[in-house]
């Protein structure tokens, strides 16, 4: 196979991907992750979850994000992209041979100020959005892997370990990975998890104080039936109205500026806006789509039409359906 022969072969499977995805699904995702972005809304998860921020206020936290906030453009498989990078910058890519193009949501690091007036502790955060509620493995540890590779990208841009640096791993940067997971279960909504690393004696004790926390990861589990009954965490709160697609764009910025006091730009009240359109379009193709198999289902044991429409519509899910949406699957 020629070169040009091979290319236009991914060229085709990417197209064929590209034709076969939900595009509101992308431009849904894509809209979740603009607004995870967003400062001071990070700032607010941050204070809650990153120990080193529990003391700040937001407006604190806030100023503490240097730099751009990446969002979907950082890869998660390590590779070799770093080594031209120098110390102290934040690597865009990190991936071998084009293999597992994962991507963050978000990433961005915090710069909080130390003991000293030149003294500083740098952070690397990660934010995902999951919106299934069992994917399929365990959240937890692949927050857990995302805090590894956030690590072992380091090498070569935070840290180095050459014979001559007297620092070597002692430079690495704590990490963060915080997973808001927005469909949890009612078992085990409204809750926050944390993973991180603990000493322990296994025989005897000494006095060293050994440097070794380096990784925490975060769950945040948000109601999927949005019911924040017997919680009173604001963040809780404030991500489940956030989440919530049964409150329309407007008023979800509205309650966001007012009962949270989150000042919203003009650009992150569109994406908001944008996200409630977007979570509406793709309910509405899910109903259809379930509607579509009902109907050619109950073809089978119902043979006029109004009796099949009349037991369509019994079922809650479907109690607004018109004729017409009916119709169009019973012919």
């Amino acid at each position: 196979m020629g070169t040009d022969e091979g290319v236009m072969e991914e060229l085709t499977g990417l197209g064929k991907t590209i034709l076969g995805t939900d595009q509101d699904k992308i431009y849904l995702d894509l809209t979740v992750k603009n607004i995870l972005a967003y400062k001071p809304l990070l700032a607010r998860i941050f204070k809650e979850v990153v120990y080193e921020c529990r003391d700040m206020s937001c407006e604190e936290i806030e100023k503490c994000i240097e730099g751009e906030v990446l969002v979907n453009s950082v890869f998660v498989d390590g590779g070799l992209t770093n080594a031209g990078e120098r110390i102290d910058g934040l690597s865009t890519e990190s991936y071998l041979n084009g293999e597992g193009l994962d991507r963050y949501d978000v990433r961005t690091y915090l710069r909080i100020p130390g003991d000293t007036e030149t003294e500083c502790i740098k952070l690397l955060i990660n934010v995902e959005a999951q919106n299934e509620d069992k994917p399929g493995y365990d959240i937890p540890l692949r927050a857990l892997f995302y805090c590894c590779r956030m690590i072992s990208a380091q090498q070569g841009v935070e840290f180095t370990t050459d014979t001559d640096d007297p620092v070597k791993y002692g430079n690495i940067k704590k990490v963060y990975s915080i997973w808001l997971c927005t469909e949890t279960a009612q078992c085990r909504a409204n809750s926050i998890e944390k993973y991180d690393i603990k000493r322990e004696f296994v025989v005897g004790s000494n006095s060293d104080d050994p440097r070794y926390d380096i990784m925490t990861a975060v769950i945040i589990n948000i109601s999927e039936k949005h019911d924040t009954q017997g919680s009173n965490n604001e963040l809780i709160h404030l991500l489940t109205d956030l989440f919530d697609e049964r409150i329309k764009g407007a008023d979800k910025v509205v309650k966001l500026k007012d009962t949270y006091g989150l000042k919203l730009t003009r650009e992150v009240e569109s994406e908001v806006s944008e996200m409630c359109t977007y979570a509406t379009a793709m309910e509405n193709k899910g109903i259809e789509k379930g509607l579509k198999a009902l109907v050619q289902s109950l073809k089978g044991y119902i043979g006029d039409f109004e009796s099949l429409y009349a037991a369509v519509i019994k079922n809650e899910e479907y109690s607004k359906v018109t004729r017409e949406q009916v119709m169009k699957y019973y012919r």
